[in-house]
C-alpha cells in the first residue's frame, strides 16, 4: 500500500485550501479513519477523508456500515455545523491541522495515526485514541505538544545539512526518508538523480556528495508538481506527486491534482453505496409508495361513494316529498300537543312508522322512504335536500387534489421500475466546481455568451465597480436605494438588446424591489463613464455606492427569477435568460415563502419535470445550493 510522504501532504493541503470558509455538516468513524461531509458555497458537498495515513476530499458517497462511536458522537456534538476557518500543515511535519470558530482538530498521519480535538489554545478536549510517551501525552486535558521534529526540511539551507544532518551515522536514505521527512520514494529519487549510493552513511559523504544531494532535495521541493498513479499489472500500486526514476518502466495515470489521483486511488480500494443496497432501498421506497397508492386509490372510491350517497338521499327526498311532508307534518302536532318527550319515547319504541331515529337538540329525524334520509323537522323540506347536494358539492372539490396525488404517485412507481432497469452507479459522486474569480460575485451567462456579474453587498459592490468595470461594458442599476450594480462584461464586442433585457431583470431581482414584495422595477444602464466615486461638494457617498451623471437608459423588467438543471448543476439567472437554455425550469417571484421552505419547493418542481438521470444529480444538491440564490430570504413558485 503507498504511503504518503510530508511532501505529499504539503501539496495535499495547499489543493484543500478551499476548505477554508467550507461548513462541517455530517461526520462518520469507521475503524481509523474519519470522514467528514463539508459544504463549499459555490463548489457543493464533498467529503473529507482522514486518518490511517490518508488525507483528501472525494466527491463520491462512501458507504457508512457501523454504529457512531464514542469520539463520532462527540465529534458531532461539537463540530457539526462549524465554520471551517483554514486548513494547514504543522511545520514539514504528516500532521494537518484544522481550525474552527472553537476548535482545532490535530490530524497525525505518521505510525498508527491519530485525531485530537483542541480548545482555541491547544488545551486536548478528546483524542481517538489515548497514546502516551515519555514527555508527552495525548488524553483529555492535557496540552497539546507536538511530537519532537529532527528538521524543517523546508527551511534547511545547505550548510545545515551538510553540517548537522549529515552528522548522522544512519544511511544517507535512511535521513532523507525520516529524519527530513521526504518519504522512501522521494529519497531513493533524490539519491538516484544525486548518483549517491544509498546504503552509504549520512557522515561518509564527501562534500561534493553532500552538495549534490542537497541540490536534489531542493529541486524535489520546488518541483513542478506531476500527480500519478503507478499501474502495473492493471493494478494500482503506488501514488507520487512527480515522475519517480524507479517507475520509468511501469504504466501510469496522469491527474491535474495530487488530491485528484489520492482519491482515486484509495477510494478505489474503499467500500462505495454498492449496487444490493441501492436496489434494496429502492425495493423499500417502492413498497412504500404502492402503499401510499393503494391509501389514495381507497380515499377516491370512498369519495365517490359518498358523493353518489348523498345525491341518491337528495333525489330521495323529491321522490318522497309528499310523503315526508306529511310526516314532518305529524311529527310537530305531535310535539305541540303531547310534548317532545312523548315524540323520542315513540320513535324509540318503534312506534312512530317511518320514523327511524329523532335529535331533540338538532331537530333532524331519520326517516325510512326505502334508504334512511336526514331531514330538519322545523324548516322546509328543500332546505334538507339542498343541504345533501352541498354536502356531495364540497366532497367533490377533494378529488382535483386526490387525483394529482395519485398521478404522482404512479409516476413515481414508474420512475423507480425504469431506474431499476439500470444498474446504479457503483460511484455516485457529488460535483465539486472549480472556483473562479468571478463567483464571490452574482453572476450568469447571458442567452448571447456575455458574463454578468452583480454585487451582493456594499464591498464586493465597491469591488465590482472599481476593479472590474472596463470602458466598453455596461452598468445597470435599479431606481431603488440599497440595490446592487450589474455588469456586463462587453471584452470587446456589441452586447445586443436580449442581453441588456436579461441583464436589466438580473439588477431588478436583486435589488430592494424584491423585499418590497413589488411587481416591477424602473431600471436604467449606462456606461462606465457615467459612474464617479465624485460626490458634489459637501457631499459624502457611502461605500458601495456611486454618483452617475448624464443620460439614463430606463427600462422596467418584471421580477422573475428561474432555477433549472443544466450540465448536472443548478443554473439560476434571469427568467428572460433560463426560459432560452431550457423549458425544465421553474421561476419564481416575490413573496412571503421562507427561503429553505422555498428551496425545497423549488428542488421538488424541478424533480417532477426531470429524467431519471437528472433526478439522481439532484438527489445529490443539497438544499444551501438553491437557497444562497433567493433574493432577500423570501419568494413564491409561479410555475
Amino acid at each position: 500500500m503507498a504511503e504518503l510522504s510530508s511532501l505529499d501532504f504539503h501539496i495535499i493541503a495547499d489543493e484543500l485550501q478551499f476548505l477554508s470558509g467550507g461548513k462541517i455538516q455530517k461526520i462518520y468513524h469507521e475503524g481509523k479513519e474519519l470522514h467528514l461531509s463539508v459544504y463549499v458555497r459555490g463548489k457543493g458537498t464533498c467529503t473529507l477523508v482522514t486518518g490511517d495515513g490518508k488525507f483528501f476530499v472525494t466527491s463520491c458517497s462512501l458507504k457508512h456500515r457501523q454504529r457512531p462511536t464514542g469520539f463520532c458522537m462527540f465529534l458531532r456534538k461539537r463540530l457539526s455545523g462549524q465554520w471551517i476557518d483554514s486548513l494547514k500543515q504543522v511545520g514539514f511535519e504528516r500532521i494537518l491541522v484544522l481550525e474552527t470558530g472553537d476548535y482545532k482538530i490535530y490530524f497525525e498521519l505518521f505510525r498508527n495515526g491519530n485525531t485530537i480535538v483542541t480548545d482555541k489554545n491547544d488545551k486536548i478536549i478528546s483524542v481517538m485514541s489515548v497514546q502516551m510517551w515519555k514527555g508527552r501525552a495525548l488524553k483529555a486535558n492535557e496540552d497539546y505538544k507536538l511530537p519532537p521534529v529532527s528538521f524543517d526540511t523546508l527551511k534547511l539551507d545547505e550548510a545545515e545539512f551538510c553540517d548537522t544532518a549529515c552528522k548522522s551515522s544512519k544511511k544517507i536514505i535512511s535521513v532523507l526518508a525520516r529524519d527530513l521527512s521526504l518519504g522512501g520514494n522521494y529519497a531513493e529519487d533524490i539519491l538516484a538523480i544525486s548518483k549517491v549510493d544509498m546504503d552509504k552513511s549520512a557522515k561518509d559523504l564527501s562534500v561534493s556528495e553532500k552538495k549534490k544531494v542537497f541540490k536534489a532535495v531542493s529541486s524535489m521541493l520546488s518541483r513542478k508538481k506531476e500527480p500519478q498513479i503507478v499501474v502495473e499489472n492493471e493494478k494500482y500500486v503506488d501514488i507520487s506527486s512527480f515522475f519517480l526514476m524507479k517507475y520509468k518502466d511501469f504504466d501510469s495515470r496522469k491527474f491535474a491534482d495530487l488530491n485528484l489521483a489520492v482519491d482515486e486511488f484509495y477510494v478505489s480500494k474503499m467500500e462505495i453505496e454498492d449496487e444490493k443496497m441501492v436496489i434494496s432501498k429502492q425495493d423499500k421506497q417502492k413498497g412504500s409508495l404502492e402503499h401510499r397508492l393503494k391509501m389514495q386509490e381507497d380515499s377516491l372510491k370512498l369519495i365517490n361513494k359518498k358523493i353518489d350517497d348523498c345525491n341518491k338521499k337528495a333525489e330521495a327526498i323529491y321522490s318522497n316529498f309528499k310523503i315526508l311532508e306529511e310526516i314532518i307534518l305529524q311529527v310537530n302536532d305531535a310535539g305541540a300537543s303531547k310534548g317532545w318527550d312523548f315524540v323520542a319515547k315513540k320513535v324509540k319504541s318503534g312506534q312512530a312508522g317511518k320514523v327511524k331515529s329523532i335529535d331533540l337538540k338538532t331537530k333532524i329525524m331519520s326517516v325510512d322512504v326505502g334508504m334512511a334520509v336526514n331531514v330538519y323537522f322545523e324548516k322546509p323540506l328543500n332546505f334538507s335536500s339542498e343541504m345533501y347536494y352541498k354536502k356531495a358539492r364540497k366532497v367533490k372539490d377533494k378529488i382535483p387534489g386526490v387525483e394529482k396525488s395519485v398521478d404522482m404517485t404512479q409516476k413515481n412507481i414508474y420512475d423507480m421500475g425504469d431506474r431499476a432497469e439500470v444498474k446504479p452507479k457503483v460511484r455516485v459522486e457529488r460535483r465539486v466546481a472549480e472556483k473562479r474569480w468571478y463567483d464571490k460575485f452574482r453572476h450568469f451567462v447571458s442567452s448571447k455568451g456575455f458574463l454578468v456579474l452583480g454585487g451582493k453587498d456594499a464591498t464586493s459592490n465597491e469591488i465590482l465597480v472599481k476593479k472590474h468595470m472596463d470602458k466598453d461594458d455596461v452598468v445597470f442599476h435599479a431606481d431603488v436605494a440599497g440595490s446592487s450594480f450589474v455588469v456586463i462584461k462587453s471584452e470587446g464586442k456589441k452586447i445586443d438588446d436580449k442581453t441588456l433585457a436579461e441583464a436589466a431583470q438580473f439588477a431588478a431581482v436583486y435589488s430592494k424591489g424584491w423585499k418590497m414584495k413589488v411587481g416591477t422595477v424602473d431600471v436604467y444602464w449606462v456606461t462606465p463613464d457615467q459612474v464617479s466615486k465624485e460626490a458634489p461638494s459637501g457631499e459624502f457617498i457611502q461605500k458601495g455606492s456611486f454618483m452617475v451623471r448624464g443620460k439614463k437608459n430606463w427600462m422596467k423588467p418584471e421580477l422573475r427569477l428561474s432555477f433549472a438543471l443544466v450540465d448536472d448543476e443548478i443554473l439560476c439567472g434571469p427568467e428572460l435568460m433560463v426560459s432560452v437554455k431550457t423549458r425544465k425550469s421553474v421561476t419564481v417571484a416575490p413573496g412571503y415563502k421562507k427561503s429553505k421552505d422555498l428551496a425545497k419547493d423549488i428542488r421538488t418542481k424541478l424533480f417532477s419535470v426531470s429524467s431519471v438521470k437528472e433526478q439522481d444529480v439532484l438527489r445529490t444538491i443539497p438544499i444551501d445550493s438553491i437557497q444562497k440564490f433567493i433574493p432577500s430570504g423570501t419568494g413564491e413558485v409561479l410555475k
